[in-house]
C-alpha cells in the first residue's frame, strides 16, 4: 500500500473542518473535490496527487478570477457506502465540482445523488457505463467501451485481421455496454465476430476459451481483463502455440509489470491506451511529466487522468466571470468551448448533453521485448 500524500490528507481535514459551510464559492477560496482510493486495495494516490500539483501550479500563478483553488480530496478505500459518505461530506464542504476523482463505485453511487445536488464531475478515471451515461459526470479517459471498439478497428484496420474473436470478462451492470461496443465495431468494419464469448471468469483454467480460439481459426482475439489474468492469458497462449495470433488488450493491462511478466513470450500483443501513451516520451507528455514528477507521483495512465481533469477544470474556471459558484460553474462547463490538447486525439467537453464521453481516441502500443512501443503515432479515433 502506498502512503497517503500529505497534501491530501490535509485536504482531507481541512474537509471535515469545513463541513456544513455550505457552497463556498464566495468566500477566499474555490473548492474543488475529488474522490479516489488512497486506502484500500486499489489505490490512485497518484491521480489526486498529480491533480494537486496542477491546481498548485494555477495557485502559484495567480489562481483564478483572484480567488485561490482548494482541492478536497476524500478517501472512499473502495468501499461503496463510504463512497456515498465522503460525496455527500464534499456537498458539505460547499464544493463547487469535482474534478480528479478516481473511485470505482463513484458513478454507480453517487450519480444521483450529483444529479439532485447539481454537483458536476470531471473525473480523472472512470470505467463503470453510468460515468459515460450521466448528464453530471464527463470522463478524460477513453474508458473500456469505447476502447474495445479502437482495439479491435485496429485488429481489422491496421492488422488485416478476417477472424475476429471476443473473450471478455463482462462485470456486473456492464453487459449492456460490452455489447454495444462490439455492435460499433461490427457496424464500422462491416464484419462480424468469428467467436464472441462474454462468459470468461475471472478465476480458474483459461485454456479451454483459448482452445476454443484455435479450433474457431481466430487470427486476433480480444481480451479485456487487467494485469491479473492478462499473465495467465498470455502464458497459457504460449503453451498453445498461439504465436501467429494478434493479442488486443485494453488500458488496465498496459503497464510496465505486464511487460516484464510476458514480454519475452515471443506473442503478438497489443493494447489501447487511455491518452497520449504513458510510457512514450513524446513532446505530447512533456507537461504531464513534469507535473506528474514535481508532484512525486507515479507516472501511470492513472495520473494522466489526474493531470488532464484538473487542467480541464482550471481552463473552465477562468472562463466564470462573477461569482464562482456551483450554479456559475455548471453553466460555463456546459456552455465550454472544447479544449484541444495534445495528450487527446479527440477534444474535451463537457457540455449540455445527457450524457458525456468525449474521449473517443485511442493510440496502440506494442509489446516489444519487455516494453510497450507506440505502433502508430496517430489516433484511432472511433467515428459516431
Amino acid at each position: 500500500m502506498r502512503d497517503r500524500p500529505k497534501a491530501v490528507t490535509l485536504a482531507v481535514a481541512a474537509a471535515l473542518a469545513l463541513a456544513g459551510c455550505g457552497d463556498a464559492g464566495a468566500g477566499d477560496t474555490v473548492r474543488i473535490g475529488a474522490i479516489a482510493g488512497l486506502t484500500g486495495n486499489f489505490i490512485t494516490a497518484e491521480v489526486v496527487k498529480t491533480a494537486q500539483r496542477v491546481f498548485d501550479d494555477a495557485n502559484e500563478a495567480g489562481g483564478v478570477n483572484g480567488k485561490k483553488i482548494e482541492f478536497i480530496v476524500k478517501d472512499d478505500a473502495g468501499n461503496p457506502q463510504r463512497t456515498a459518505q465522503v460525496a455527500r461530506e464534499l456537498q458539505d464542504a460547499g464544493v463547487v465540482a469535482m474534478a480528479g476523482s478516481a473511485s470505482f463505485t463513484d458513478c454507480d453511487v453517487n450519480d444521483a445523488f450529483y444529479r439532485q445536488s447539481g454537483i458536476s464531475s470531471v473525473m480523472a478515471v472512470a470505467a463503470s457505463p453510468k460515468c459515460f451515461q450521466s448528464p453530471n459526470i464527463a470522463p478524460v479517459n477513453v474508458g473500456p467501451f469505447t476502447l474495445m471498439t479502437a482495439v479491435l478497428l485496429h485488429a481489422s484496420q491496421k492488422l488485416g485481421a478476417k477472424a475476429v474473436c471476443n473473450f471478455t470478462v463482462v462485470l456486473p451492470g456492464s453487459e449492456d455496454a460490452v455489447k454495444g461496443a462490439l455492435e460499433r465495431w461490427e457496424q464500422l468494419s462491416g464484419q462480424r465476430l468469428k467467436v464472441n464469448d462474454m462468459t470468461v471468469q475471472q478465476s480458474g483454467d483459461l485454456t479451454p476459451y483459448l482452445l476454443k480460439a484455435k479450433q474457431a481459426g481466430c487470427d486476433a482475439i480480444l481480451f479485456n481483463p487487467a494485469e491479473q489474468l492478462v499473465v495467465p492469458w498470455l502464458q497459457a497462449a504460449k503453451t498453445q502455440g498461439m504465436t501467429d495470433v494478434d493479442f488486443l488488450l485494453l488500458a488496465p493491462a498496459y503497464t510496465d509489470s505486464v511487460a516484464k511478466a510476458v514480454g519475452s513470450l515471443g506473442l503478438n500483443v497489443y493494447a489501447g491506451s487511455e491518452f497520449e501513451p504513458f510510457t512514450s516520451d513524446s513532446l505530447a507528455n512533456k507537461g504531464w511529466r513534469d507535473a506528474v514528477t514535481r508532484a512525486d507521483a507515479q507516472a501511470t495512465a492513472f495520473s494522466q487522468g489526474g493531470y488532464l481533469a484538473a487542467k480541464f477544470m482550471v481552463e473552465v474556471l477562468k472562463t466564470v466571470r462573477g461569482e464562482i459558484n456551483r450554479d456559475t460553474v455548471n453553466a460555463a462547463l456546459r456552455d465550454m468551448t472544447p479544449i484541444e490538447d495534445p495528450m487527446l486525439g479527440s477534444p474535451f467537453v463537457f457540455g449540455p448533453g445527457e450524457s458525456h464521453a468525449p474521449n473517443q481516441a485511442s493510440k496502440i502500443v506494442r509489446l516489444t521485448g519487455l516494453r510497450w512501443v507506440v505502433v502508430d503515432d496517430t489516433f484511432i479515433t472511433v467515428p459516431d
